[in-house]
């Protein structure tokens, strides 16, 4: 993203990128860091406003395109983006998208990632399943096995209910167990969410029965 270029060149080309992509039979890992690194010119120039009204809106458009999801499109730009201060480009694109979806997994824990943990991801000789080992034993943090959840919500509200919003998500980072103030901010927020979740769950399970 070195020079600016106009809106309607850079949305083509993701276009392109899509389509092409979409006509590949197999499942592969390349071409999934382009695509996210292309993503990330369109939202940080905001190119997205030439004919849509968010840039959800167009992940939407793309994704009719795509055998990719928005939800999924928006995992690729995010890890993109959060990996980019570590990476460059070719190095994600040589790693392959589903070892850099692990590494922005493992930023929710060590917001700079540790020497081994860098090399592991850009060894070929290191599978996906090896690195998430090399990620658990470094930073101490669980294997688990998930995807990317969207929970597709983002809204205007009054001072009213921002200011109820802000004291229950207050409220549930100092509730036992206490959210750690050390992992990233989409780590606190996971952890708060599932606390809603799980004190909704407590007190309203079966109410609909």
């Amino acid at each position: 993203m070195e020079e600016q270029r106009l809106p309607e060149q850079v949305l083509t080309q993701v276009n392109q990128q899509v389509i092409a992509m979409a006509a590949t039979e197999e499942e592969c890992e390349r071409g999934y860091a382009q695509l996210g690194w292309m993503l990330l010119e369109v939202a940080t120039m905001q190119y997205w406003r030439v004919a849509h009204q968010t840039f959800r809106d167009y992940l939407r458009t793309i994704a009719m395109s795509s055998r990719k999801t928005a939800s999924q499109l928006q995992q690729y730009f995010l890890t993109v983006r959060d990996l980019s201060d570590t990476f460059t480009l070719a190095q994600l694109e040589a790693m392959g998208i589903s070892k850099a979806i692990k590494l922005r997994q493992a930023k929710d824990y060590a917001i700079v990632l540790p020497s081994d943990v860098v090399q592991a991801a850009l060894d070929s000789k290191i599978t996906v399943k090896e690195l998430q080992k090399v990620i658990s034993t470094t930073l101490k943090m669980p294997e688990e096995d998930g995807d990317y959840l969207d929970l597709g919500f983002e809204f205007m509200v009054s001072p009213e209910e921002r200011a109820t919003l802000e004291a229950a998500v207050d409220a549930a980072m100092h509730t036992d167990p206490v959210t750690k103030t050390t992992i990233s901010k989409s780590a606190q927020m996971k952890d708060i969410a599932l606390k809603f979740a799980m004190e909704f769950l407590g007190s309203h399970s079966g109410d609909g029965n």
